[in-house]
């Protein structure tokens, strides 16, 4: 079973927890999401700084992932043209499975080659790969 998928440890019996330790839980998995986001963040400032020179000269941004995360990234993506006053156009979000697996479960959508490509001439952008298909191994 890939780790994604497996049990927390620390959740393990959350269902016969009472209201207070269920939450006191679900607090110390946010805190602890939050520190190891921490430690990431000089690979993110890189990140910005190659990506956002290319949105300022007309460049795209793709959210893709898949599950939850790939939910949270076109929610984020969605959220782009009111929160920031970009054009719909400049960040788009896309999810394995497509838009059904927005709201249904579509398992290991991520786990089949065929299905973790995409063109990009789909998305009406150029590719600097050849052909224009992107094969994704992991999304931050």
């Amino acid at each position: 079973m890939k780790e994604t998928e497996q049990r927390n440890p620390d959740t393990v019996g959350i269902d016969r927890m009472t209201t207070q330790e269920m939450l006191n839980a679900m607090q110390r998995e946010n805190e602890r999401c939050t520190k190891e986001a921490g430690k990431v963040l000089p690979s993110l400032e890189k990140a910005v700084d190659l990506i956002y020179p290319r949105l300022k000269k007309g460049g795209r941004l793709f959210y893709v992932g898949c599950g939850t995360s790939g939910r949270i990234g076109v929610l984020d993506a969605s959220e782009c043209p009111p929160t920031f006053g970009v054009p719909e156009s400049m960040v788009t979000g896309i999810i394995a499975g497509g838009d059904r697996a927005l709201r249904h479960a579509v398992e290991r959508a991520e786990d089949v080659a065929e299905k973790v490509y995409f063109s990009a001439s789909e998305f009406k952008c150029k590719s600097h790969i050849s052909p224009p298909l992107c094969r994704l191994k992991q999304v931050l």
